[in-house]
């Protein structure tokens, strides 16, 4: 064993060799109970909600082709399917390696992409918290200061702005990895050092933002601790020859597409020091400065408790965890401001990978640690002049970070054009309309059943090509179908809702003039999904019906929710209203308020008019439904979402999109 002594051993920096493991998994359990409290009704919904029909949808097909590339393309992990025929797709966003590792058993055993995706939420806020508590205990040695840190840094409000982006509350790896430095700088002997390059390759295969980041974070803390450097050069080099593979990629696809942020772009995401102010419009029991205007990139505020104990923590005067903890605080602050500071000038302009990064605000994470820190100093330090005071300040973090939260319920069901994607294997496909971004999320996630090349995608820069592409489909070019053939594609699925009056008469020349052949027409809403084969003939009377405007069969039950569109907020009085068929009739109709725990029944209407347009369903004899509400009920909340559930008459249930409502 080392003799060597960390310049941080000795008073005001307490470092316990043994602790009874029940201790640390009482506090595994906790928090993970108050990841689950905190994010209800996360866990009853893990197969369908998310933070919004957006990024959660990139994540959860970037977690699931990891998982698919590395059992069936494991050399060609960045060679995604979306953006076809881009190379590096993958490289185009974070790659997420380092959660979707964790979920690769959960996949193994069935488990759906987007519920893996919701288990890894949870595990994120429960890893923040318990790795929170493992550093600050280890720093400080007191139980009561380590839990209101874990708290703290568990739910910060930064965490729940950025909950479409799992990569962030998946933030444990952070103080994991600092935990890992402060043990080798006590013990400085191979098990520790190991443990340091484990934790080291963690936390760049989580986050590329958090590799930079905390890479420098800990370059510092290196200097601050001085422990020696033979062991953990060593297991460095290990941990970067690992990421290796993973990072070039990124260089690669850098100089393919030009994968740089621009100057302005990079200072627009850069905070100013008033937006550690700005919250993120979750109630708080004390007024908080909140501003729309402002990206919420930008909404840095910590919580007035956290602040506060920050500055108590001076008085304890244990300058040791001091030092590290407002090191880590300062370190995070500047590098928040971004190209206001001549120290991100230096990392924009010169080191690389951070002309790739967007958002400069993002350093706020390594602030977020170093307050962990001077939480837990300072609730310890109160703590041994008053014994609850470890007790009441756990619960003032809860009470002051704790907010409903509206998710959006994702759909569930897999759509059979999928299915046929899944089983037929085509080369590749591009998905039509191509003209919304909301869109592509959608086709992201729906990906996740085929994984076959397809052109379209989002991510957070898009190549040349796609925009080509994208730029024919918008304006409906008779160029597309050509521009398709040439870079490979050989299927085009249209998703008929999507089509306007230019887009009908547009696939009607192409099925015309032999560009675009039919293949098969799938159920999806009333008008459907259709897959069409390039450069080929075929043709079919259903077609024409859809092209002319009219809707066309469904073997299953479709409806929708007319009004209210979402688009603007309810004021008291609000109808709810809309159709809903079935080949096999409608039992019922219900609206489901906060996230499905409120249920109302809507009232079937007979309406002939929606009957003549939707001819085929004879069995559904009330094909409208209403419900009005003369003032808001008192059982839903104020920012809420509505899905409409349909009952068919053989006691199917169809779950329609979900609509957020902001109803006062």
């Amino acid at each position: 064993m080392s003799a060597y002594q960390s310049p941080w051993e000795g008073s005001g920096c307490r470092y316990h060799r043994r602790v009874k493991l029940p201790k640390h998994a009482a506090a595994a359990v906790l928090f993970a109970v108050l990841a689950i409290f905190m994010t209800w009704p996360l866990l009853p919904n893990l197969n369908r909600a998310v933070a919004y029909p957006g990024d959660p949808y990139i994540n959860t097909w970037i977690l699931d082709w990891d998982y698919h590339a590395t059992f069936h393309q494991p050399g060609r992990l960045f060679q995604a399917n979306i953006f076809y025929p881009a190379k590096y797709s993958l490289a185009f966003s974070e790659n997420l390696y380092g959660i979707a590792v964790v979920l690769f058993p959960l996949r193994a055993v069935g488990v759906p992409p987007l519920t893996a995706y919701n288990v890894a939420m949870l595990l994120g806020f429960a890893m923040c918290g318990f790795f929170a508590y493992r550093l600050t205990r280890e720093v400080t040695g007191g139980v009561a200061g380590a839990i209101a840190a874990g708290i703290f840094y568990a739910f910060v409000p930064f965490r729940f702005t950025h909950s479409s982006h799992v990569q962030y509350v998946w933030a444990g790896t952070l103080p994991l990895l600092l935990y890992a430095l402060i043990r080798y700088a006590r013990v400085p002997d191979w098990r520790h050092a190991i443990g340091f390059g484990a934790a080291f390759l963690w936390n760049g295969l989580s986050n590329v933002h958090f590799f930079f980041f905390g890479s420098i974070a800990i370059v510092m803390t290196i200097a601050l601790l001085r422990p020696p450097l033979r062991r953990i050069a060593v297991t460095l080099t290990v941990a970067l020859l690992v990421l290796a593979p993973f990072l070039y990629p990124y260089h690669e696809a850098s100089k393919l597409y030009g994968m740089e942020r621009s100057w302005d772009e990079t200072l627009s995401y850069s905070a100013w020091p008033g937006d550690w102010l700005v919250d993120n419009f979750a109630h708080r029991p004390y007024p908080t400065h909140s501003d729309p205007t402002v990206n919420p990139e930008r909404w840095l505020f910590p919580g007035a408790l956290a602040l506060c104990l920050a500055l108590i923590a001076i008085a304890s005067r244990q300058w040791k965890p001091l030092v590290l903890g407002w090191s880590w605080v300062l370190l995070g602050f500047i590098g928040s401001l971004g190209l206001h500071t001549p120290f991100y000038q230096l990392l924009f302009n010169y080191v690389p990978g951070f002309h790739a990064i967007r958002a400069p605000a993002r350093w706020a994470v390594i602030t977020h640690v170093g307050l962990a820190l001077l939480v837990a100093v300072a609730v310890g330090w109160i703590a041994k002049r008053a014994a609850w005071a470890g007790i009441v300040a756990s619960i003032a973090f809860i009470a002051e970070l704790h907010g409903p939260i509206r998710w959006y319920m994702a759909p569930t069901v897999v759509r059979p054009v999928d299915r046929w994607a899944a089983a037929a294997r085509p080369h590749a496909m591009a998905e039509l309309p191509l003209s919304d971004q909301n869109d592509e999320y959608g086709v992201m996630l729906n990906a996740t059943v085929h994984h076959r090349p397809i052109v379209n995608g989002v991510s957070g820069f898009a190549p040349s090509e796609y925009l080509k592409v994208a730029s024919l489909a918008q304006s409906w070019s008779d160029d597309l179908v050509p521009e398709l053939a040439r870079i490979g594609v050989t299927h085009v699925v249209v998703r008929g809702v999507g089509l306007d009056a230019p887009g009908r008469a547009w696939l009607g020349r192409m099925v015309d003039r032999g560009l675009l052949g039919v293949v098969k027409r799938f159920d999806d809403g009333a008008w459907g999904d259709w897959v069409f084969r390039i450069g080929a003939r075929g043709d079919s009377p259903e077609l024409r019906s859809m092209l002319g405007g009219h809707v066309t069969y469904n073997e299953s039950t479709f409806g929708a929710l007319v009004q209210p569109t979402g688009h603007e907020p309810l004021k008291g009085r609000a109808t709810f209203s809309g159709v809903a068929l079935s080949p096999f009739g409608v039992r019922e109709v219900n609206l489901l308020f906060n996230n499905g725990r409120v249920r109302y029944p809507a009232t079937l209407v007979t309406d002939p008019a929606t009957s003549r347009w939707y001819r085929f369903y004879d069995a559904t004899t009330k094909p409208s439904y209403a419900r009005t509400f003369e003032a808001r009920p008192a059982n839903v909340r104020i920012l809420t979402d509505v899905q409409v559930e349909i009952v068919d008459g053989r006691g199917g249930r169809t779950l329609l999109d979900d609509r957020w409502i902001d109803w006062n």
